[in-house]
């Protein structure tokens, strides 16, 4: 495999040239020209419309469909630069442009101040009528939750205000935190290897590997380079989590989790039914780790173990990237021939950066433009079973976003506990076409159940772990700033409390709450608990379509409504269940039961 830092690996492997010609271009710089100037007019022609009334009602619902259109090349521009600053966090042209976006992003949201305050202001009679029109009916939903979220608002002045110092406060912490992760890099130092300077982006790959060396050397190394920065990005996670706080008392919001709920279209009732039934079933998870101890001669395995391939004899072969790519494209349309063509698309037209090198930031992404009806998918390829499964994944966030192809922008903007549902749902694709295979051995097979589990325990350890992490930090962060040292503190104690006695107490990682992106989006807080819902609601749905391949219909039905109600509807319109009790998530839980009961029956006689 080509090196981390080798000059065939400065480019990025994906095509973006369909989006913009180049960065910086005349038709980028027309673009952005343009976007400016309209969204001027936009602002003008608000100011003209007055409050919403049966005299105004046709121009509100005209002036929304315009501010629709708008967005939808300006989230366009926001995904293509995002895109640019991962494939290389040290062009400093391109983070010039991602921070000028902020700037923009603050005049948007006066403009949704405005749209907010009048339509929370609107009786129901007036408010129906403009969400009723035909030119934006398909927008109701979305239209709704602007309308409540009205109600835990400041005044448009402080909201103004706020929007402004979002642009140089609280989203430049979050650029910060980008521009850091994307340049830091460690030192591989392995016993009777040369030491190798590497990004701290390959560190996932590096994770993966056979060698249990080389897997601790480099959560070590990572780990030495995050501590260095680790005042600046204590100062990162303290900026971003006292600006919410402050701005959640100044709207009058009772608690941390309301906006994220919110966000999600989840209820309390949903996340505290799903929680408590992971909770309940979290051995599950233990004993597979325990198993997995077992196989690889240990007592107990660490935190860099997690993701460990299965010993076996012989040197774990790399799985080169042709060769993921037929495995993926062979699963997919076997399963679901849509789902193999929009692959097909996405390889053929070079959709997909994967190779590692330097200078690129941690982490893996699908971002689908609207605009422009394609999806980029940003992931560091290191040739373990571990990177063919995130292939999947965020080919199945490309498929969703393919199938709501038809459908208009505001009716596309689905919670994160869905859009986690076809990415999950593409995993399991590709994971049982390999237990299904005659011609795949006894220890491929094993291997697939390992994966498999792996996720189970990242979906009901791992992420709860972040969670309850991340509430903590809340519930201290409004008493003053966290230390570097009380974060680890923080860290180590959601460790030891979510895996117990599964994995060495000598062997954990504080540090994770360095490492770990999702903390440090400014978009969205607590980019946790929807993991889990997505994951443990894609294994029901595909246990379904794998049972009756005339599911697959309802299947895309769902994706589709995932822009038009809250997760709870989308499952009791497609389903007919309740996700406000554990006994619908204890269905899925039970399907990763009847993967570790086999998983444990064919474990090699010691």
């Amino acid at each position: 495999m080509t090196s981390a830092l080798s000059p065939e690996s400065a480019v990025p492997d994906w095509d973006m040239t369909p989006w913009f010609d180049a960065f910086a271009s005349p038709q980028y710089l027309k673009f952005r020209v343009e976007l400016e100037n309209e969204l001027a007019e936009l602002e003008t022609s608000c100011g003209a419309l007055g409050a919403i009334a049966p005299a105004t009602r046709n121009a509100w619902a005209e002036w929304l469909v315009r501010l629709e259109d708008w967005g939808t090349r300006h989230s366009h521009l926001g995904a293509y630069l995002g895109c640019l600053s991962a494939a290389d966090a040290r062009d400093e042209a391109v983070s010039r442009d991602v921070s000028d976006g902020a700037r923009l992003r603050a005049r948007v949201a006066k403009l949704f101040t405005r749209v907010r305050t009048e339509l929370g202001a609107a009786n129901e009679s007036d408010f129906g009528a403009v969400a009723e029109h035909p030119d934006v009916a398909h927008a109701a939903y979305f239209l709704g939750r602007l309308r409540e979220q009205a109600r835990q608002r400041m005044p448009a002045d402080l909201e103004d205000l706020a929007a402004d110092l979002e642009v140089s406060g609280f989203s430049a912490w979050g650029r910060l935190y980008d521009q850091v992760s994307g340049r830091l890099e460690f030192d591989l130092q392995v016993e009777g290897q040369a030491s190798r300077r590497l990004p701290v982006s390959v560190t996932r790959s590096l994770l993966g590997d056979a060698n249990a060396a080389v897997r601790r050397a480099a959560l070590e190394g990572a780990n030495t380079a995050w501590e260095s920065e680790g005042d600046v990005l204590a100062a990162c996670l303290n900026g971003i989590s006292g600006t919410r706080l402050e701005l959640y008392r100044r709207r009058g919001i009772p608690h941390f989790l309301d906006p994220a709920l919110f966000d999600a279209g989840i209820t309390r009732a949903t996340l505290d039914a799903m929680l408590q039934a992971v909770r309940d079933r979290s051995e599950l998870p233990r004993r597979y780790l325990r198993a997995k101890a077992r196989a690889m001669g240990v007592t107990r395995i660490g935190f860099q173990d997690l993701e460990a391939p299965l010993p076996h004899e012989g040197e774990t072969e790399k799985v080169p990237w042709p060769d993921a790519r037929a495995r993926v494209l062979q699963a997919f349309e076997a399963f679901h021939p849509p789902l193999g063509n929009l692959a097909q698309r996405a390889f053929n037209a070079r959709w997909i950066d994967h190779t590692p090198r330097a200078g690129k930031r941690p982490g893996g992404f699908c971002s689908t433009s609207v605009w422009s009806g394609e999806s980029r998918i940003f992931m560091t390829f290191g040739g373990t079973s571990g990177d063919v499964s995130t292939l999947a994944h965020e080919l199945g966030h490309a498929f969703h976003g393919a199938v709501m192809s038809d459908q208009r922008p505001w009716a596309r903007r689905y919670p994160m506990t869905l859009a986690e549902t076809a990415s999950t749902f593409a995993e399991q694709v590709v994971n049982q076409a390999q237990l299904d295979d005659p011609a795949v051995s006894a220890h491929q097979r094993r291997e697939v159940l390992d994966r498999r589990l792996q996720d189970a325990a990242a979906f009901m350890l791992n992420i709860p772990m972040r969670f309850t992490f991340e509430s903590r930090l809340y519930e201290e962060r409004a008493d003053g700033e966290l230390s570097v040292k009380r974060l680890c503190e923080l860290m180590h104690e959601e460790q030891v409390a979510w895996y117990g006695d599964a994995l060495d107490p000598e062997q954990l990682d504080p540090w994770f709450w360095a490492s770990k992106l999702h903390f440090y989006i400014t978009g969205l807080s607590f980019y946790n608990f929807p993991y889990t819902f997505g994951y443990l609601l894609s294994l029901g749905l595909f246990a379904r379509a794998r049972a009756d391949a005339s599911f697959l219909p309802r299947y895309e039905a769902l994706l589709c409504e995932t822009g038009t109600a809250s997760a709870p509807d989308v499952v009791r319109h497609s389903l007919g269940e309740d996700t406000e009790t554990t006994g619908f998530w204890d269905a899925s839980l039970d399907l990763i039961e009847d993967d570790l009961d086999r998983f444990e029956r064919e474990e090699p006689a010691g």
